[in-house]
């Protein structure tokens, strides 16, 4: 996730499974810019009350057990012109507002379901968060800060949304992503189809038109829907009006204000909706209407780039041939008892002792014990292990023993049988090919769930003029 200050500042703090979605994750359920708030209605200090004051501060939605104030919307849709320019003024003001309004409505349910999971968010946390938006902005802190005051916001505001956008990191890691597997057979599937494709791996620069369906809708809406898309698209080919300014007029997509621009996606991050689409288009070219589960859709292809995959570099990696003897301390053996064994059971070892004997009499790893110890081949740099027993491998020469050295388990001797050098390319390539799939099924699945979410919360719009982005 992005946030995008009026300044144009970018702030990205976002860990793990959500770092840098590809354009086509944050086009399908993924807004890239919920930053939209100064302050949480649920969470913020009151604004001071003038003794003439004579308007009040509207409720525009209740969402769930908050709501959402006009001045909030209004402070979002002044963010959203700044950054979005001559963009944003194509667009009807009022559909402006209704979606800017739809993206707070669904950053403050997924900030609701994530308190009432009792997700927290520690102040350690935030300042780490901080810290890496400040780094990917190339700023010290004292910069930084600066930066954030010159965009009219205080450090407390920042930090409520830092928070916020946690809440909603931990909380899409618990609902969605533990939701998604990739089996084998995904990735056979994937790779065959990618070999009737040339082997190309390519990125392919796309606008996207979205005009959403309810579920609910009749055949004449339907229709009524398709037939106005329809009209759209021959516009454009006709050459009567640009995709970028028709985008920014018509869709009701999440890149409508920058003209539908979807930026570059590589082919591989293409979502189920696309995948047939876009390789198919030469650049320059429209595409038919087509339909998904949210509405219809028509996108242009402005530009392909790419490279053979057979070009693709050898992934060569180390792997070491070891054995471990692994001393847990127990109830009857403590701490020091457990290191004065390992040293009787090293100095028996240098004495000529079989490894594989003494491992099997004495390691408390109940799953390597009966097999001598043996761990097999061992990647350091690629598996898990305590950075202790990785310094310990990387030191070792075939045949050589450990000393005893304590981690987080216990006490520990490892012996070293081989070491080699192994072509993984093959195996790189399908872990490729499962985090990629791993990433679109986050994006499906993630759809499904914030429309799931919005469908079972209270939501009352009370904006005069409210156009629903979502097709309802």
């Amino acid at each position: 996730m992005r946030y995008l200050l009026a300044t144009g500042l970018a702030l990205a703090i976002t860990p793990l499974a959500f770092i840098s979605l590809s354009a086509s994750a944050q086009s399908l359920g993924f807004p890239d810019d919920y930053s939209l708030m100064s302050r949480s209605s649920d969470s913020a200090d009151a604004a001071p009350t003038q003794p003439n004051a004579q308007t009040l501060d509207e409720i525009v939605a209740v969402v769930g057990d908050g709501v959402i104030l006009e001045s909030e919307l209004n402070q979002a849709v002044a963010r959203i012109r700044a950054r979005a320019g001559g963009r944003a003024d194509q667009m009807p003001p009022n559909i402006l507002r209704s979606q800017v309004l739809d993206q707070l409505i669904m950053q403050r349910l997924q900030v609701q379901r994530a308190r009432e999971r009792g997700i927290e968010i520690s102040d350690q946390e935030i300042d780490a968060g901080i810290g890496r938006i400040a780094q990917q902005n190339n700023m010290d802190m004292q910069q930084f800060m600066r930066a954030v005051a010159a965009d009219s916001m205080t450090m407390d505001q920042l930090r409520e949304q830092v928070r916020e956008e946690l809440l909603v990191s931990k909380l899409r890691r618990q609902e969605v992503m533990s939701k998604v597997s990739v089996s084998d057979e995904d990735v056979d599937r994937y790779l065959e189809n990618q070999s009737l494709r040339n082997a190309q791996d390519r990125e392919y620069r796309v606008r996207h038109i979205l005009l959403p369906v309810s579920e609910g809708a009749d055949s004449a809406t339907i229709e009524a829907t398709r037939d106005q898309l329809e009209a759209l698209r021959q516009q454009i080919v006709d050459g009567d009006t640009d995709f970028a300014d028709a985008a920014a007029s018509y869709s009701k997509g999440e890149n409508a204000l920058d003209g539908g621009d979807m930026g570059w996606m590589q082919g591989n991050y293409l979502s189920r909706t696309f995948r047939d689409i876009v390789p198919a288009l030469s650049p320059g070219e429209t595409s038919d209407v087509f339909r998904d589960s949210q509405g219809f859709h028509l996108v242009q292809l402005e530009d392909v780039r790419g490279r053979d995959a057979q070009n693709q570099p050898k992934v060569m990696v180390q792997e070491v041939q070891t054995r471990h003897i692994l001393l847990k301390p127990n109830e009857i053996r403590d701490a020091e008892r457990t290191r004065e064994l390992g040293s009787q059971i090293r100095e028996r070892l240098e004495a000529g002792d079989d490894f594989a004997a003494l491992a099997r009499e004495y390691s408390d790893d109940s799953a390597t014990a009966n097999q001598g110890g043996d761990l097999g081949w061992v990647q350091p740099d690629q598996q898990r292990l305590d950075p202790i027993t990785r310094r310990q491998l990387e030191a070792l020469s075939p045949g050589e023993v450990s000393p005893v050295f304590q981690t987080r388990e216990g006490y520990e001797i490892l012996k070293v049988t081989d070491r080699r050098e192994r072509d993984q390319t093959r195996e790189a390539a399908r872990d490729r090919v499962r985090r990629t799939l791993g990433e679109q099924k986050s994006v499906e699945e993630g759809e499904l769930w914030l429309r799931k979410l919005r469908d079972e919360a209270y939501v009352d719009v009370r904006m005069p003029g409210y156009q629903s982005s979502n097709g309802g």
